[in-house]
């Protein structure tokens, strides 16, 4: 179910990442064919099953359907599926299936950011700003359940974080990363424990900087100042990699030392 809902959802996004770079409303019309501007019958909007039907083209123009649509519909279908099987299977009370769907509500958004950052290098005030208000319902209501007082350390974490990121910014004059980023640490902080959330930066950092190396090398040196890498979508990465994985490894590197 989450699976199907995942694919949905995916074909979503990337009908809004569109029509935000066109500056055209979600709810403006039906979907049409970037090229031709034919209008699409249902049976062209199929997730994936449209792609593959049509052999990756439009069934009126023929031209080529990029295969961004049918990646971001299974990566977010394969998202929404992990993040289910990582809950263990345990959600047995109202207050764990409203954090889940809070945490799917705020995925979709972050899936929608990935996108338009890692093509048009920006991040949109309208995904990561719902996104925000999402975390802080989530961050809430663990606060009343768990609390308030034991959200100190990551609320100091989340601090932290945003003031290092805004230092950044200030003072590369947004060369070394753009508000959208700073916008994003404060999702990773109102998501992220500390442990988490050190483990989701390092790691946005180190995937960020592996990609980069991997672009540099296929340049000339001529043009490699040229270069301008996106670093939302590392960060996006990091955060899941934290909420996955991140305390798992940050209690696994303390045992080592």
């Amino acid at each position: 179910m989450f699976g199907f809902w995942g694919l949905v959802l995916g074909s979503f996004v990337n009908a809004w990442v569109w029509r935000t770079s066109q500056d055209i409303s979600v709810a403006d019309g039906r979907s049409k064919c970037p090229h031709c501007k034919h209008q699409l019958a249902w049976y062209d909007l199929l997730p994936v099953v449209s792609y593959l039907t049509l052999a990756g083209k439009c069934r009126y123009c023929h031209k080529p359907i990029s295969a961004q649509y049918p990646t971001v519909e299974l990566a977010t279908s394969a998202l929404f599926v992990l993040l289910f099987v990582s809950s263990g299977l345990t959600m047995n009370t109202v207050y764990a299936w409203v954090q889940f769907g809070l945490l799917l509500g705020i995925s979709v958004l972050l899936v929608a950011s990935f996108v338009y950052d890692a093509l048009h290098m920006q991040l949109p005030d309208k995904f990561t700003l719902p996104a925000i208000c999402l975390a802080l319902v989530s961050l809430g209501l663990k606060g009343l359940t768990v609390g308030w007082s034991s959200l100190t350390p990551q609320l100091v974490g989340l601090g932290l974080a945003v003031m290092a990121f805004t230092a950044l910014w200030y003072f590369s004059r947004g060369k070394w990363l753009g508000s959208g980023d700073i916008r994003l640490i404060i999702i990773m902080g109102l998501l992220l424990e500390p442990k988490a959330l050190v483990v989701g930066i390092f790691m946005a950092y180190l995937l960020g900087a592996i990609y980069g190396i991997f672009v540099l090398q296929r340049l000339k040196p001529q043009q490699r100042h040229l270069v301008m890498v996106p670093f939302g979508p590392f960060l996006i990465l990091g955060l899941y990699f934290g909420l996955l994985l991140g305390a798992k490894v940050a209690d696994w590197y303390l045992s080592i030392l």
